[in-house]
């Protein structure tokens, strides 16, 4: 079997398609979980507005967390702290104290 990984292009594209499939599967995993822990909160508040508003926003944000929205805020924070500009400290001295 090891022969056949290498021979087949390396161990290094067999772990990139598997972690692909790995990750694709926990972003469907989570979307089951979000939407039944949404109809779960329905049936516990017997369909309380504002406790499904909460659950589903809730929901959204571990969602968005989950597809990748750490990476999406850290690029924009790094991109933001780039394009600023440099820090430039001045010094003012006085002539007769610097003696």
């Amino acid at each position: 079997m090891i022969n056949e990984i290498v021979m087949a292009g390396g161990f290094l594209d067999l772990i990139t398609v598997k972690s692909e499939e790995v990750k694709s599967a926990i972003e469907s995993v989570t979307f089951v979980v979000v939407i039944l822990m949404v109809v779960i909160t329905a049936v516990k508040t017997k369909m309380s507005i504002a406790a499904i508003l909460m659950s589903a926003i809730v929901g959204g944000i571990v969602l968005w967390l989950v597809n990748g929205g750490i990476n999406v805020t850290s690029d924009l924070a790094r991109d933001e702290f780039d394009s600023a500009p440099a820090i430039v400290n001045t010094q003012v001295v006085d002539p007769q104290t610097a003696l």
